[in-house]
């Protein structure tokens, strides 16, 4: 019986690390702590030229300077207390992740995609919307 409860643990262990591996595949981890950190020189490098954006009343397809000056704005105003991927995937070049952004203002709901382009994953469309609970 107590080998019977140690292959079911084991087993249970084994499959929330390949469900928790597999949330976490995707986006770069860099992009990640910059959001969590609202940190917007640190995410600067993985942003694309040209980003569509949604923040606040903002929604269109920005420059890299912009889109930073934008970004930077938004973490002025809502410091970051906590941010936790939900859900993330990849298939071919592109890579995304729908996460939860709780700021000093409220919770927002977080939707990043990226494309691979000459070889680094790089920030097509950022999207920080308000998550109305």
């Amino acid at each position: 019986m107590k080998t019977l409860k140690h292959i079911l643990f084991f087993s249970l262990l084994t499959i929330f690390s390949f469900s928790a591996a597999a949330q976490g595949s995707g986006i770069h981890p860099d992009i990640i702590s910059s959001i969590s950190q609202g940190n917007t020189a640190k995410l600067a490098p993985h942003l694309g030229n040209n980003v569509e954006l949604v923040i606040d009343n903002k929604n269109d397809i920005y420059s890299k300077q912009q889109a930073i000056e934008i970004i930077t704005d938004f973490f002025r105003k809502n410091t970051v207390i906590d941010f936790k991927i939900l859900h993330s995937g990849a298939k071919d070049l592109s890579s995304f992740a729908i996460g939860s952004l709780k700021t000093s203002t409220g919770v927002y709901r977080v939707y990043i995609l990226t494309r691979k382009m000459d070889g680094k994953s790089l920030i097509q469309q950022l999207r920080i919307e308000s998550n109305n609970e």
